[in-house]
This record gives structure tokens, sequence and C-alpha cells, in this order.
């Protein structure tokens, strides 16, 4: 029979085996499993203790960074250990740090990925989403300013999701520690989400992060930096002389509460930014409860249809939501009329599901299937102009209708990829009359 000791070490080389069996390396009472990543000073390894059998994640500073600056950054994480106890923030069990040449931290280890890959206008997500993952921030943010610690390098990075949408902040190697004996490290940071005094190297206080988490907010929302600058140069004159561009220039479909939410947050006067974290999280929960909520499972499936109608094929992610939070979603039953011949038309209709016909007099022109639209001359005209036809749902059919004045708000991209779209419909409806006609003439 095996002893306690040999059933530790047997389910240690199980673990190790499954996950990489080429890997024997250790550091301390940790087995190096494998490489999970590596960023500008260190690499970091999946790893397993040899006494709790628990995965952990390795840091490890990498030998031509251990000098200087770069080690120093790692010090102040390193002394961290087992002072952050968060939900939100990546707990930090050991580590070692005076020696530069075997420099790591034992990390808990998250399951999950960087926000990084949801700050560009093609991969956004749900604004309810994008809310709840700056509200964990903040709440993490807040708890560590709380414990002494300003993080300083706040950006979407540096933000883990699991699977589950929990938040886990992580890499305080820029942080500025009160109460520490350390020397603290000056001008560190990611210069898209620095904050003016963090720029211009004047004391820092909370609200330096408070502008960090705003630029993040507003970078997931829209996919795009605060300001648009070709070099760090422009970025850094931009940041501490110019307001930061409108939000809602670059996405029109965001409640005016939000887009003050992110205008307050990034005042470059502290005195004219929020004063605390408590303010910042209080209007954020007020934000949430005005966006429209469908239920984050019902609003992304609505997403994904959109996302496989060919006539939003062209359209950007951050797009195909402004679409979707303007418009009217509906749902029509079998032979139910979308549109009635000799009716005033103020709207049109995107098909995502299902097909209509098309009759004018009881007599059918045409069928129009999902991935086209049908009505769209109500809002290309001026005036009021009466239908033509009418419109009756063949089987259910769930369609979005856009009127004529929801339209003219959208933002200019989104208006231009309506017209194009506009215009492959009308050229495909073309094309079947033609044929049609040549049919007639029995040509």
């Amino acid at each position: 029979m095996l002893t306690a000791e040999q059933n530790k070490t047997r389910q240690l080389n199980a673990n190790t085996a499954q996950l990489n069996p080429a890997s024997a390396e250790e550091v301390g009472n940790y087995k190096i499993v494998r490489l999970l990543g590596s960023g500008a000073t260190s690499n970091v390894y999946l790893g397993v203790d040899k006494t709790s059998m628990k995965l952990v994640a390795i840091k490890m500073i990498r030998p031509e960074c251990a000098i200087g600056v770069q080690h120093k950054m790692f010090a102040i994480e390193a002394s961290l250990c087992g002072k952050l106890h968060h939900p939100n923030i990546v707990a930090l069990y050991d580590a070692n740090s005076s020696d530069a040449s075997n420099s790591y931290i034992i990390m808990e280890y998250v399951e999950g990925e960087s926000l990084e890959g949801y700050a560009s206008p093609d991969n956004l997500l749900p604004v309810k989403a994008v809310l709840d993952v700056v509200r964990q921030a903040a709440e993490a943010l807040n708890y560590a300013f709380q414990m002494g610690v300003i993080h300083r390098d706040v950006k979407p990075a540096n933000m883990l999701m699991t699977e589950d949408g929990q938040i886990k902040l992580t890499d305080f190697g820029c942080a500025l520690l009160y109460d520490s004996e350390m020397t603290q490290i000056t001008g560190a940071g990611s210069l898209s989400y620095m904050s003016p005094e963090q720029i211009s190297g004047i004391a820092l206080n909370h609200q330096s992060d408070i502008y960090s988490l705003g630029a993040v907010l507003y970078h997931l929302l829209t996919g795009h930096s605060t300001f648009n600058a070709s070099d760090n140069y422009s970025a850094i004159h931009q940041i501490t002389n110019y307001p930061h561009i409108p939000i809602e220039s670059r996405r029109v479909d965001l409640p005016k509460e939000l887009c003050r939410i992110v205008d307050h947050s990034l005042q470059k006067n502290i005195a004219d930014r929020y004063q605390d974290w408590k303010e910042f999280l209080s209007d954020l929960y007020a934000a949430s409860g005005i966006i429209r909520d469908t239920g984050p499972a019902e609003e992304q499936a609505r997403f994904e249809l959109m996302s496989h109608c060919s006539f939003f094929k062209d359209f950007l992610t951050v797009e195909i939501w402004e679409v979707l939070r303007a418009s009217q979603w509906r749902t029509f039953a079998s032979n139910e009329q979308l549109i009635k011949e000799g009716e005033h038309g103020f709207s049109f209709f995107i098909l995502l599901k299902g097909n209509v016909v098309v009759s004018k007099k009881q007599r059918m022109l045409n069928v129009i299937n999902a991935g086209d639209c049908v009505g769209e001359n109500a809002c290309l005209y001026k005036g009021s102009p009466i239908r033509g036809a009418t419109v009756t749902a063949q089987g259910e059919t769930i369609a979005l209708e856009i009127s004529k004045s929801q339209l003219e708000n959208f933002s200019k991209e989104v208006c231009l990829r309506m017209d194009r779209a506009f215009l492959r419909s009308l050229n495909d409806k073309l094309a079947v009359s033609n044929s049609r006609v040549l049919q007639l003439m029995g040509i």
C-alpha cells in the first residue's frame, strides 16, 4: 500500500504528465508545467504546488530584465504577496525577489482571457457586460486604495475575465505603495491609459486610477482610444492639453448618462474628476439600471442572429450593436402583415429569420427572404410616402423595424453601411424583376 506521501507524489506526476510530460523544472515548492505567456519583462508558467496539488501561475523575471527599474517593478509586485485579498484581484501566494537572477512570484491561476481582445471595434462586449466588467475592476481598485495601493497600470491587458464573467485585476508591478520603505518608480504605466498627472510626474492619488479606468471604459465601449495620436509625443501632448474625443461621436447609441460617466472620469483637472470610488461606483450602478436589458443571454442571441444576417455582412461589431439598440425587435406570426398597401410609411424592416410575400392588389409580386429588407422606400424619400404593396409573413418571421428618424440618427459609419446594403438589395431585386420580365417575353 502506498503511503500518503507516495500518493501525493503520484498525483503530482499524473497532473504534470497530463499537462506537459516533458517539463520537469521546479521553483521552490512548485513544479513548472508549461509556458502560459510572456510579457515585457517576465514569463508566466502554469505550475503545480507539490504540497497541495493546486494549480498556480508562476511569474519569473527574464534574465535580461533582472536589473535596474525592471527588477524593482518585479520586487514591488512581490512585496504585495499575501496583502491584497479581494475576489477581483489575482491572489499572490509566494515570492522571491531578493535574488535578481532567480526572482519569481507564485500567483492564483486564473482560467480566462484578458480584456484586450474586447477593445477593438469588431469584437466588443455588450454594454451591460462592459459596465459589469468596469464595476468589478472599480471595486477591486477601491479596495486596493484602502489598503494603500494605487495600481497605476490599469488597462484591458491587466484585466482577466473568467468564463463566468468574473474579473481579476493583475500585474501590480507599476503600483504606488503608501507607507512603504521601497523606492517608488516614476513614469510607470501604459501611455494610452495614463492620467495627465501621471504623465506629468506629479504626486498621484486614487483619482489617477479613476482616470485610467475611465479610459478603459471608453475603449471597451468604442474599440478606440480616447485620442487619435500618431506617436507617443502626440499622445502625451493631447492627454495633457486637450479634451478627449467625445465618446458619443464614436458611438451614438450610448445613453447620455453613460457618456457623462466617461466624461466625468476623464477630466484633466482632478477637482473636476470623480472625487472617490464610491461616487464613481454609484453612477455605474445607476447607469446599469437604465440600459435596456433583455437579459444578457437574449441580447447576445439577438446580436448573433444579426451578425449572421447577410444584410449586416459589412458591419463592424460595434455598428451591429448600435443598430440593435436603436431599433425595435419584432416577431410576426404566419400571415401577419408587416406593411399594408395604402398606408403611410414611416419605417422599414430588416428580415433576420423567415420570409415574407410582397403583394399588390392581392397579386403576389415577390418573396423576400431573411437577409434582405422591405419597406425601405419610406425612409429613402422625403415626406410620408404611401405604401405601394402589402408585405405578409410566411411562417414565423423575425425582423428589425427601424424608423426614418432612427435611421437619420445613426452614426455616419452606420449610415454609410446602410446605404451600401440598400444598394445591394435594390440590385438583387432588379435582377429578379428583369429575370421575370424576360421569362414573360419568352426570352
